[in-house]
């Protein structure tokens, strides 16, 4: 058998499925322009672009995360003698470190999610034979976060810390954002993404500040009591300790419905975008439009007169199918 040719997409030989999931290896995730009836601001030379991240071999973003998350631990020598992984995760850093921590030889891997995680997400954890522990987010109670943290003290027990751990947004900076600083040829100007961890846009903001400190760096919220799979609002983001306020321009809030609503219209229109897909769309036309109404979206436009916005889909709607009735209307599913 021939040796493989990973240039050409072959990945073979003992090392095949970890060089296949290693982010350093694999070929960039594609970007995709939305086309004129998703960019209300086409008109006004804004061109729109969508960075798929379901397609990366996991089907979500947080691969490149736990890779850097596991891989760094492994180098410093902190799994050795683990048998036991355990991260608090709305669902897809554990299905990543998971499948990651298996390649490492650790076969076991406990998930503290929240307890309202959509059905399909808790059933493919299982699939993937994650042990979910459902853990209530009420005000007095122990967070996710912490409860993992003090998991990761027993001994055999490591808690890789996505919430904490510099190597989640390192990886970002690594991989993400050179990633599409290189697609867009350098014409970017606007870059938008939603708060979970914040990882993504932190990392990525270091990057852009670093290498197109023009390139405006906004982020995401949920709105109050309005939740979005994966993401947070400002007030539950007491708990993480990435400077994610200086890695942003601006933030904006979003609703729960909206971020379906635009979910919707990535899916029908071919980009298999998630609700937190969705999410980060709405936040980035709510962006747009107010810097229109203030005169300001001149001000976002590179040498060729247009604005160039890059946002991010962290993962698909398949996980998710049960919850689009619970927060659209029938006439926005006909």
């Amino acid at each position: 058998m021939a040796t493989g040719d990973k240039a050409q997409g072959v990945f073979s030989g003992e090392t095949s499925i970890r060089d296949f999931l290693d982010p350093s290896q694999a070929a960039p995730v594609p970007i995709v322009e939305l086309p004129k009836h998703l960019n209300p601001f086409a008109s006004e030379q804004v061109r729109i672009f969508a960075k798929p991240m379901y397609l990366t071999p996991l089907f979500n973003i947080k691969l490149y995360g736990a890779w850097n998350l596991l891989m760094q631990a492994k180098r410093e020598g902190k799994l050795d003698g683990v048998h036991t992984l355990v991260e608090n995760s709305s669902g897809n850093m554990a299905l990543a470190e998971s499948v990651i921590g298996r390649i490492l030889g650790i076969d076991t891997m406990q998930a503290i999610v929240p307890r309202d995680i959509a059905p399909g997400k808790l059933d493919l954890l299982r699939l993937f034979g994650v042990d979910p522990v459902l853990n209530s987010e009420k005000p007095g109670e122990q967070s996710g976060i912490s409860r993992a943290r003090e998991m990761g003290k027993v001994a055999g027990v490591f808690n890789p810390a996505q919430y904490e751990n510099d190597a989640n947004p390192s990886a970002y900076e690594q991989w993400l954002a050179p990633q599409i600083w290189q697609q867009l040829g350098r014409s970017m100007t606007l870059y938008c993404a939603g708060f979970g961890t914040t990882g993504t846009i932190v990392g990525s903001s270091r990057y852009f500040r670093r290498e197109a400190p023009s390139v405006k760096i906004v982020g995401v919220a949920c709105e109050s009591d309005q939740p979005v799979p994966g993401v947070r609002s400002i007030a539950r983001l007491k708990e993480i300790q990435f400077d994610w306020r200086s890695a942003v321009d601006e933030y904006v809030e979003v609703a729960s419905k909206e971020s379906f609503r635009k979910s919707l219209a990535l899916c029908r229109t071919g980009i298999m975008g998630g609700p937190s897909s969705g999410f980060a769309l709405a936040g980035l036309l709510k962006f747009l439009d107010a810097q229109k109404e203030n005169g300001a979206l001149d001000a976002l436009r590179n040498k060729d007169g247009e604005v160039v916005a890059a946002f991010i889909c962290p993962d698909s709607p398949l996980l998710y199918i049960d919850t689009y009735s619970t927060y659209l209307d029938p006439h926005d599913l006909a």
